[in-house]
């Protein structure tokens, strides 16, 4: 973790990016696993304070509290049972969308808000595919896949449904592929049908996913979720 992160640190120096990050379960050695933010090839550090919560999820769907070891630079976690599924929860804080690109402070005059409101992180990681993956597993904002993602290859392409709070949402935005550079080609839902995903290289995984809820005039809450496995096949026959 300490080597990820200080690696993580030196990106961000040199580039301060400022457009969205993803989230995800990465596996790092000695069975620890890391709640990672950031990009393919590029992450950051954040505040541990800022994640609520990972639950690992049994083969009979039982959602089971896992402790998380809050570093300085981020968190960590060791799974104590042989679950389907983990997922984690991460408070993303409050954003303004200006003129002048994503802003979290109010900190200069020359920029007009176009939105503002909180944002909520979520994502999901397919350890092993147990049948109950196929349906929502309780988190608010969901990507279920609808079969099992670890046995394609490269060009399949993977039926998912996108869920808010338990039920099929339609105006939701999901990449078109799970290859983790093009995570951010987003199209909108459409209708209440099967949502479909290219599968990229072999490797990790991420389908991003994303929605908007308005509260009032100006004022929205934004979501994102994230569904990661990995793959080990090469191309479709």
């Amino acid at each position: 973790m300490k080597k990820l992160f200080w690696f993580c640190t030196v990106i961000l120096l040199l580039t301060q990016p400022v457009s969205a990050h993803d989230m995800w379960v990465q596996e790092s050695g000695e069975g620890f696993f890391d709640i990672v933010l950031g990009h393919v090839g590029r992450c950051d550090p954040y505040e541990p304070e800022r994640l609520k919560e990972i639950v690992g999820y049994t083969e009979n769907g039982w959602p089971v509290r896992l402790d998380i070891d809050r570093e300085k630079q981020g968190c960590r976690f060791i799974p104590d049972e042989a679950f389907c599924a983990i997922g984690a929860l991460l408070d993303n804080r409050y954003w303004l969308k200006t003129t002048d690109d994503w802003r979290n402070q109010r900190e200069h005059e020359d920029f007009k808000i176009l939105e503002e409101g909180r944002s909520y992180k979520f994502t999901k990681h397919v350890v092993r595919w147990c049948d109950l993956l196929a349906k929502p597993l309780g988190q608010r904002f969901e990507i279920v896949p609808l079969q099992d993602p670890t046995r394609l290859k490269q060009g399949d392409r993977l039926p998912v449904r996108i869920f808010f709070e338990g039920k099929p949402v339609i105006g939701a935005r999901v990449a078109k592929t799970s290859n983790m550079e093009q995570t951010h080609f987003l199209e909108p839902v459409q209708a209440e049908v099967p949502f479909i995903v290219t599968i990229g290289p072999p490797g990790l995984q991420l389908i991003n996913a994303k929605l908007a809820v308005p509260i009032k005039k100006g004022h929205v809450t934004w979501f994102a979720a994230s569904l990661t496995f990995h793959t080990n096949q090469t191309t479709s026959k």
